[in-house]
C-alpha cells in the first residue's frame, strides 16, 4: 500500500464532508468516493496476487513507449485512436481496464466473457453494450466514451488516488496541483510513476511484451520530465491547437460535467479558473520541452493538420520515430482520411465564454502564436 496517496484520499473526503448538505449532491459524491475506494482496495489485492501468480510480469521491459500529450481538446483522443488502429504494433489500456488493472482481475473478466459467449451466446455482452450506449448517449457528442475503447492512462492513477483527473468527479481546485509534475515532491512522483510503470508491465505481459505501449494523457503534459526518468527511451507526440480554441472548449466541457454533478456555481467557477490557468502553463511547458527533447523522441502535431489529413499527420509521426506502417494500417489510415472530410464535432461552446481571454493568451504565448501562425 506504500504507493497509495492517502493525503489525496483524505483531502477529498474532508471536502465532501464540508460541502453544504444537498442530498442528491451528497449521494453522488459519497457514492463515487465509496465506489472508487472499493475499486482501489480490490486493485491492491489484485496487484498483490499478481506477484504471487504471475511474477514474471516484473521482468517485462517497457521499450520506447509513446506518450501523446497536450492540452485537453487538442486532438489527443483522435491521435490515440488513430495509433491504436495499429494493433500489431501498439498496446493501450481500454476504459474498463482502468478500474480492473491487475492481471488476476482481467484474466477473471476474460474467463467470464468466454463463458458468456459459450453458454449464453454473448447475451451479457450485448446487454452491457446496450446499457453503455444508453448511459453515454448524451456524452458521446462531446467525448467518445467506450468501455472497450482506448482511454487516458492518467485514469489508472484513480486506483492509488494520485491522478490529476480526480478533479473530474471532485471539482476541488486543490486537485489541479496534481497536474504540475515538476512542482511535486520526489516522493509524490515516485508514488505515481512506480505504480504506473507496474501497470504498464502487466499490460504488456497480457497482450505481448514485443508491443510498444501507447498512452494518451493531457494530464501527463507537465510530467514529461518525470516520465523520462521512469521511461528513459520514451517518445512524445505533442498536440498543438490554438489556445483560444482548446482552453475554452476544455473548460466548457468540464464545467458542463460539474454542473451535471450538482456542483455549486462558485465551486465550478473556482475549479474552471484553476483548470484554465493550468492549461496556459501546459502550453508554456510544451514550448520549452519541444526544444529540449531529442528530435527523434518528440513529434509536434498541429491540430489543424490532424483534422485536415489524419493519414499524413500519422505518417509524419511514424517517420519521426522510425516506424514503418503495414499495408493493413495504411488502408486503415486511408479510411480515416475519408471519414475526416465529413466529420462534424458534437461539442458546441462559446469561444469567448470561459478561459483567460484572447489578448492575454496572445501576449503570454506569443512565441507559439508565431511558430504555428495562429491568429491573435
Amino acid at each position: 500500500m506504500m504507493d497509495f496517496d492517502f493525503a489525496n484520499w483524505w483531502l477529498i473526503l474532508r471536502r465532501i464532508a464540508g460541502e453544504p448538505f444537498r442530498w442528491k449532491r451528497k449521494l453522488f459524491l459519497y457514492g463515487v468516493f465509496l465506489a472508487l475506494s472499493v475499486f482501489s482496495a480490490a486493485t491492491f489485492v489484485g496487484l498483490a496476487l499478481d506477484r504471487i501468480f504471475y511474477p514474471r510480469f516484473r521482468r517485462v521491459r517497457i521499450a520506447g513507449p509513446v506518450f501523446i500529450v497536450g492540452n485537453g481538446r487538442s486532438g489527443t483522443t483522435h491521435m490515440h485512436r488513430l495509433l491504436a488502429g495499429d494493433a500489431r504494433r501498439f498496446s493501450w489500456f481500454r476504459t474498463w481496464e482502468m478500474l480492473l488493472p491487475s492481471i488476476v482481475q482481467r484474466r477473471l473478466v476474460h474467463g467470464l466473457a468466454a463463458l458468456d459467449r459459450r453458454l449464453l451466446g454473448g447475451r451479457i455482452a450485448r446487454r452491457l453494450r446496450s446499457t453503455e450506449d444508453a448511459v453515454f448517449a448524451d456524452v458521446r457528442g462531446k467525448h467518445n466514451w467506450r468501455l472497450d475503447g482506448p482511454e487516458e492512462d492518467d485514469f489508472l492513477l484513480f486506483n492509488n488516488w494520485s491522478s490529476g483527473s480526480l478533479v473530474f468527479p471532485f471539482d476541488y481546485a486543490e486537485l489541479i496541483g496534481q497536474l504540475y509534475g515538476d512542482r511535486q515532491s520526489e516522493t509524490a512522483r515516485r508514488r505515481q510513476f512506480r505504480f504506473y510503470r507496474g501497470l504498464v508491465q502487466r499490460q504488456l505481459y497480457l497482450y505481448g511484451s514485443d508491443r510498444i505501449h501507447c498512452c494518451k494523457s493531457p494530464s501527463f503534459t507537465m510530467k514529461i520530465r518525470a516520465l523520462r526518468e521512469y521511461f528513459p527511451d520514451a517518445r512524445f507526440v505533442m498536440m498543438m491547437r490554438h489556445p483560444a480554441e482548446s482552453i475554452p472548449s476544455l473548460v466548457d466541457l468540464m464545467s458542463w460535467y460539474w454542473r451535471g454533478f450538482g456542483s455549486p456555481p462558485e465551486q465550478v467557477e473556482a475549479a474552471a479558473h484553476a483548470l484554465a490557468e493550468a492549461n496556459v502553463d501546459n502550453y508554456r511547458f510544451m514550448a520549452e520541452l519541444s526544444d529540449e527533447l531529442p528530435a527523434d523522441r518528440c513529434a509536434v502535431v498541429d491540430y489543424r493538420a490532424l483534422c485536415r489529413d489524419p493519414k499524413a499527420a500519422v505518417e509524419a509521426v511514424y517517420a519521426r520515430f522510425g516506424f514503418t506502417p503495414t499495408p493493413e494500417y495504411t488502408a486503415f489510415l486511408e479510411r480515416e482520411r475519408e471519414a475526416a472530410a465529413s466529420f462534424v464535432s458534437g461539442h458546441d461552446y462559446d469561444p469567448e465564454g470561459q478561459g483567460p481571454g484572447r489578448a492575454r493568451l496572445h501576449r503570454e504565448l506569443a512565441p507559439l502564436y508565431a511558430r504555428f501562425g495562429w491568429e491573435p
